[in-house]
Formats: structure tokens, C-alpha cells, sequence
């Protein structure tokens, strides 16, 4: 049984990255930059009006106020139509080319018509006030993307300033995705006695698409073995497989010894963590193996610690995943496992500070719970208690991250 975070070091350390294929602006979102990208030009590209209001030079409006003649307006979009001269101001629209001559912008509020082509200038205006000059953003050349970004709006509206209408991006993994147990009926069945619904094929193929990855479904599998060597053979046709249950040491957990008997090689079977210790990585030439809890809980967090920044990886995500931050308990723990623990928190900013609630559980199937999570309390096996209003770290959890916020039942 190896620690976390050695765990996720060999995956690292073992997943390929693929290949670069290039997708619309509009397609980009979502996906992992595979390449720097570069300015085309300056930006802004001329100095360029930072509000509405008067371009002047700026010795004329000394001492302030002062009455200037008023010679035009250029609008955004516009050039203008001459060079400013002594005695002269213009006005200006936000974003609109400065004219030559003019070395400040005067907001309109401080300003004020005098009627007969006239203003006053309240103020005397300092150099360069409200004026974004020519290239001060970004050069023309200049790398303004690197490799390894995820594309979210704020990065789309960068590539479309810098004419990038065909981005290049590292290619989906293709994962299947193999649901294992004689117990499971699908969602719209009614269980019969004995029996559950199929909660983790659903919830794994979310995860996987939300990483990014493109599900290969391979279905829910009874625990035979032919038919999961059957189903395991397709499965290992695509870049990673994941499946869930079957990974412990009871009579029916046969997925190891069939992903074994199909040439996979184990690189560890056992993670010091809780929920979700039965979990085993293996890889088969490019082809990566997770093997993942059957409880649901236990999918999900090991889904989240160990799987999906592999999947990043594959798509040549530069940033690390999981991301952690640090809370102030809002309640007692306690870790009575000799494993890293997660447990449920709701993260909330109470007077600038964020604060962990922990969320009471009823274990590794108890999803609900799960649920109402955007974060897991980490206690490592050394830290078997942490009390309230002490620090601790926390790992982000997809529900927080896309600002999902439930809030809990009265």
C-alpha cells in the first residue's frame, strides 16, 4: 500500500502525451493549448482612448481651468481626421485613436460645453493621463499563450485578439469505460431485492468528460470472467481504461487477475487512502489501467486524486490537479484509519475567511452526502485529529470549481 502522492507520481511519470490536432476558436474552449501562441500585432495597436472625454495637449490646459476650441470628435473605429494644434481639444469616444499632438485624455466630467465650438477644461491634465499607448499590452511577437493552458472565455478572447481562429490543442483521450457487479440494474429499472442502480458508470463517464476525455462505453459486466476478459480486450483499444469494482480480495473480485491474464502490467494495487484503498494502476503498451473502487465514494475521490490529472496530462495540461487550498475547520476531526483520509467539507467565506464545514457521512456508498461536498478535508495518516478553528488543507472538488454552491437542507 503506497502513499497518494507516490501513487500519483508513477501515474505521471507513466502517461504519454498525445497528440496535437488543431480545433475552431469556437471549438477551443475546454481544451489544453498544445502550443505557444503569439501576438500578430501590437496590442492595442494604437494608442488608444481609455474613456470618453477630450484629448488635449496637455500645456494647454495650464493652470486650469481653461477654455479651449473644440475641433471634432473621433469616434471608435474611426481615425482621425488631423493632428491636434495649440489651443485645441477633440472629442473622444473609449477606444478611439488618439490623435497625434494629444498627449492626455481629459475625462468628460470634467469637463464642460461653452457653447459656439467651445469647452472648458476644469483640470489640468497630466501626461499620457487615460491613454493605453501602442503595444503596452503585448508586442507583436511577444508569446502571449504558453503550451499547456486550459482554454476557458478570459484565454478564448486573448486568441481572438491575436487572430488565432485555428487552435492547437492536444487530441481527447479516448477512455472506456468498464462497470463491473452482479448487483447493479440500470437507472430507469426498479431494483429487485438484492440489488442497486448502476450510480458509477453514470457519474465515472461525467468525470471523464469533464476532464475532457472522450467516453468509450464498454458496459456494466457481470462478475465473470470471460465476459469481463471480453469487454477488458475492446477496452484496451483505447488510451486509458477505467473500471470500477471487483479490485478487492473477495470471492467475485476478478478484474485484477483478468486485466492480468490480458498483459496488463500492475504497477502498484493498493493506495494508502480513504475511501478508496482497492484501487490498481497498470498500463498495456500506451494503454493506461485504472481499476477503482466498486463504492461510489470511493470512485469519485480516487477518480479525482489519481485519474483525472493523468487525463490532463494526456492533453498536455502544464498546471497540477488536484489543486488544494487552505481552510480553517469550522468543526472537529477525526481520522481513525491509518491511511490519508478525505473527508465531505462545505467550504464557506465567513468574514474573510474560508471556512471547512465538515459534513456527516455514512461512508464510502454514502453519495448524497458526497454530493452536497465542493471539498475534502485532508488528514494524513501522521495527523489523526484536527479541531476546530485550527488550519488544514483541503483538495478542490469538481463542485467547487465550476461555482456550484447547493445549499444545505433546513
Amino acid at each position: 500500500m503506497i502513499p497518494v502522492d507516490e501513487a500519483l507520481e508513477i501515474i505521471l511519470s507513466l502517461t504519454p502525451r498525445l497528440d496535437v490536432e488543431e480545433v475552431s476558436l469556437d471549438e477551443s474552449p475546454s481544451r489544453i493549448l498544445a502550443r505557444d501562441v503569439v501576438s500578430d500585432i501590437d496590442m492595442p495597436p494604437f494608442d488608444r482612448a481609455a474613456m470618453d472625454g477630450l484629448a488635449v495637449r496637455c500645456e494647454d490646459t495650464l493652470p486650469g481651468p481653461v477654455a479651449l476650441a473644440l475641433a471634432g470628435v473621433v469616434q471608435a473605429g474611426r481615425l482621425p481626421s488631423r493632428s491636434l494644434v495649440a489651443g485645441e481639444a477633440v472629442g473622444i469616444m473609449t477606444g478611439a485613436p488618439v490623435p497625434s499632438g494629444a498627449d492626455a485624455v481629459v475625462p468628460v466630467e470634467q469637463s464642460r460645453s461653452l457653447g459656439h465650438d467651445r469647452v472648458e477644461i476644469r483640470v489640468a491634465a497630466r501626461p499620457g493621463q487615460h491613454i493605453a499607448r501602442r503595444g503596452s499590452e503585448t508586442r507583436a511577437g511577444d508569446v502571449v499563450l504558453r503550451a499547456g493552458t486550459a482554454v476557458d472565455p478570459a484565454v478564448v478572447a486573448v486568441l481572438a485578439s491575436v487572430g488565432a481562429v485555428r487552435v492547437p490543442v492536444g487530441r481527447r483521450p479516448r477512455v472506456g469505460l468498464l462497470v463491473t457487479g452482479d448487483e447493479l440494474v440500470e437507472a430507469g429499472e426498479t431494483p429487485p431485492p438484492g440489488c442497486i442502480r448502476n450510480s458509477n458508470g453514470p457519474a465515472l463517464a461525467a468525470l471523464i468528460r469533464l476532464v475532457g476525455g472522450e467516453v468509450v462505453p464498454l458496459g456494466t459486466v457481470r462478475d465473470r470472467a470471460d465476459d469481463l476478459e471480453q469487454a477488458i480486450q475492446q477496452g484496451l483499444e483505447t488510451d486509458a481504461l477505467v473500471t470500477s469494482g471487483g479490485v478487492s480480495e473477495g470471492l467475485f473480485d476478478l478484474v485484477e487477475p483478468a486485466l492480468e491474464r490480458m498483459g496488463v502490467k500492475f504497477h502498484f494495487t493498493k493506495v494508502a487512502v480513504k475511501p478508496g484503498a482497492p484501487f490498481a494502476f497498470g498500463s498495456r503498451g500506451t494503454t493506461l489501467v485504472f481499476a477503482l473502487p466498486g463504492n461510489p465514494v470511493s470512485a469519485q475521490v480516487t477518480f479525482d486524486l489519481l485519474v483525472r490529472p493523468s487525463l490532463r496530462r494526456m492533453q498536455g495540461a502544464a498546471g497540477p490537479a488536484p489543486i488544494s487550498l487552505v481552510a480553517v475547520l469550522g468543526a472537529s476531526l477525526v481520522n481513525n484509519s491509518r491511511r490519508q483520509a478525505y473527508v465531505p467539507v462545505r467550504l464557506e467565506v465567513r468574514s474573510g475567511q474560508v471556512v471547512a464545514w465538515p459534513l456527516p457521512t455514512k461512508g464510502s456508498a454514502d453519495i448524497v452526502t458526497h454530493a452536497r461536498a465542493n471539498a475534502l478535508a485532508i488528514l494524513g495518516s501522521e495527523r489523526r485529529e484536527a479541531a476546530a478553528g485550527e488550519t488544514i488543507e483541503v483538495f478542490a472538488l469538481p463542485s467547487l470549481l465550476s461555482g456550484a454552491n447547493e445549499p444545505e437542507a433546513k
